[in-house]
C-alpha cells in the first residue's frame, strides 16, 4: 500500500505513516456522499446538526491541547500562534450554530398584475449537494473548520483533501465530528496525491467546490469543473499598504512588519466560507 511520511516541522523526525486513498477510494467516496444526500430520508435535521456541532465545540474545548499539538508539530507554527489558531477554529463552529438559524427563504411580492391577485409565492433553501475541498497547509486545522463545518451546518456531505504535508489534524478532527454524532459518510477525508484527485473536482457529483491554494491551481482547476458546479476560490493576496502622511510610524512600522512576515507570508483572511455560506443552497 502507497503511504506517505509525515514529518516534524522543526526536527524532520517522522510524525505518521500515512496510506494513501487511490483514485477507486476517491470514486467510492464521492458515490457514499452522493447516496446520502439524494436519500431525503438521510438528511440530518437542523436540530440535530445544531446538536453535533455543539457537540464538536465541547470535544474541541476539551482537547485543545491535543489539537495544539499535532498542529505545531506537523505545520511549525509557533505554540502561541496554534492556540490562537485552534481557539478561531472553535468560535467558527459557534459561527455555523448561530447562522443555521438564519438559513431561510424569502417571500415574492404578489398581486402587482391581475394573475397574481389573492396569490401567495415564496422560496425555500434546500442543501446544494455533495462538497468537495481541497485545502492548504499554512494553518492545518483551522482551514479544514472553515471548509467543512459550513457544508456540515449547511446539509451537505463534504469530502476534504488535506494537504499531504500537514494530513494529521485533518485526519484527526474528522474522527472527532464522527464521535460527536455525525455519520461517517457526511464527512469524509481522504489523504490522496494530487493526480488521483481529479475526480475531487471533475466529477458531475460535485455540486461545490472549496479550494484553498495558489491562483494558479485554482483557476486551472476550476476550468476542470463540471457545468453547474459551484466553487469558491481562495488564493490570499500581496496586501499592499498606503501609509497617510500622519500615521504613527511607531505604531504603524511593528504591525506593518508582522503582517508582511508574519509565519513567513503564508497567512489569509478566510473568512468567505461564512460570508458565503449562502451558497452552499439551492432555492
Amino acid at each position: 500500500m502507497n503511504s506517505i511520511i509525515v514529518k516534524s516541522a522543526f526536527d524532520g523526525s517522522q510524525l505518521a505513516e500515512i496510506p494513501l486513498a487511490t483514485k477507486t477510494d476517491v470514486n467510492h467516496a464521492l458515490l457514499k456522499a452522493h447516496e446520502v444526500f439524494i436519500d431525503r430520508s438521510k438528511w440530518i435535521p437542523k436540530h440535530k446538526r445544531v446538536e453535533i456541532l455543539e457537540k464538536i465545540i465541547l470535544l474541541m474545548t476539551h482537547r485543545k491541547e491535543s489539537l495544539i499539538n499535532i498542529a505545531v508539530n506537523e505545520g511549525g507554527k509557533p505554540y502561541k500562534d496554534t492556540k490562537i489558531e485552534v481557539d478561531r477554529a472553535i468560535n467558527g463552529v459557534r459561527l455555523a450554530i448561530e447562522h443555521i438559524s438564519q438559513q431561510k427563504g424569502e417571500q415574492i411580492p404578489m398581486g402587482h398584475t391581475s394573475s397574481s391577485t389573492n396569490r401567495i409565492a415564496y422560496t425555500m433553501r434546500e442543501p446544494i449537494g455533495v462538497v468537495s475541498a481541497i485545502s492548504a497547509f499554512n494553518h492545518p486545522l483551522n482551514l479544514i473548520i472553515h471548509q467543512t463545518i459550513p457544508a456540515i451546518a449547511s446539509g451537505c456531505p463534504v469530502i476534504i483533501k488535506p494537504a499531504s504535508s500537514t494530513p494529521m489534524s485533518c485526519l484527526n478532527i474528522v474522527k472527532l465530528y464522527h464521535e460527536a454524532g455525525l455519520p461517517e459518510d457526511w464527512c469524509q477525508a481522504l489523504v490522496v496525491k494530487n493526480e488521483e484527485a481529479e475526480e475531487l473536482v471533475t466529477s458531475p457529483i460535485v455540486k461545490y467546490f472549496s479550494f484553498i491554494g495558489s491562483a494558479k491551481i485554482g483557476w486551472m482547476l476550476k476550468s476542470k469543473l463540471a457545468p453547474g458546479t459551484h466553487c469558491a476560490l481562495e488564493h490570499g493576496g500581496v496586501a499592499p499598504v498606503i501609509v497617510e502622511q500622519d500615521a504613527d510610524l511607531d505604531d504603524m512600522l511593528p504591525l506593518l512588519a508582522k503582517g508582511g512576515f508574519y509565519h513567513a507570508g503564508q497567512v489569509l483572511c478566510l473568512c468567505k466560507e461564512y460570508l458565503y455560506m449562502n451558497q452552499y443552497f439551492k432555492k
